[in-house]
């Protein structure tokens, strides 16, 4: 992942209106008259921009940052057991911050998991079955219900000869990527974003400022250009 800084993020803000023809000068105050700073919207708006943007990506676009799990301690809400059927289930902890999964990998399995399915879904239950359910060589990674800071994870399933007595958990677990949700903070000095989302974060962004703004036509534009993914 790259690191998008508050005051690029401004330049280029300004740059997408000058492009449109539109001077910010003109928006620094709202229909009620109110005094409005354009680089304090942008950067009160910056870290939702990427989060929605981060949302809404196909995944293959998406840059995570791989997960390690402790060795000796618990951070809060960090958990990886595997159960008697071998179901690996995990956590990672609170403090990461997880906004979406980038991809998953056992280390008993060569495929990678990039998508996870909701608990409750027809095909989350089917994982409930032992006799239909994910296998090594065809897996699936359900996410539970309910469990939102932070997500809760059940991997279906592991080779039989990969887990027992004394097996280790984290041992299993070759790749756990997942990109986090972005926080405003007046201090910031910068967020991480994927390097092939950088402009449609910027449009996305753009449009939320628009939004403000009240310019319905130039917001469409913008969105419509946020929501326009690479090949």
């Amino acid at each position: 992942m790259v690191t998008l800084t508050p005051a690029t993020a401004i330049s280029l803000v300004r740059k997408n209106l000058d492009e449109a023809g539109l001077n910010e000068s003109v928006m620094y105050t709202d229909e009620n008259n109110d005094n409005l700073s354009f680089d304090d919207l942008v950067k009160k708006n910056l870290p939702e921009a990427i989060n929605i943007t981060h949302l809404a990506a196909p995944v293959w676009l998406l840059e995570g940052n791989q997960y390690q799990f402790s060795a000796n301690t618990r951070p809060e809400g960090e958990t990886c057991e595997i159960l008697p059927d071998g179901v690996l289930r995990f956590s990672p902890s609170k403090a990461s911050n997880f906004l979406r999964l980038v991809a998953f990998r056992a280390a008993d399995s060569g495929i990678v998991v990039t998508d996870a399915l909701n608990e409750a879904s027809p095909e989350g239950r089917k994982q409930l079955n032992p006799v239909i359910r994910g296998r090594h060589d065809r897996p699936r990674l359900v996410r539970s219900q309910g469990e939102i800071s932070p997500p809760r994870f059940s991997y279906y399933t592991l080779k039989e000869s990969s887990y027992g007595s004394g097996t280790d958990a984290r041992g299993m677990i070759a790749v756990f990527s997942f990109v986090s949700e972005q926080t405003y903070s007046p201090q910031a000095t910068g967020y991480d974003i994927s390097r092939a989302l950088r402009q449609n974060i910027i449009d996305q962004l753009t449009a939320m400022v628009l939004a403000t703004y009240k310019d319905q036509t130039l917001q469409q534009y913008f969105q419509s250009r946020a929501n326009s993914f690479a090949e």
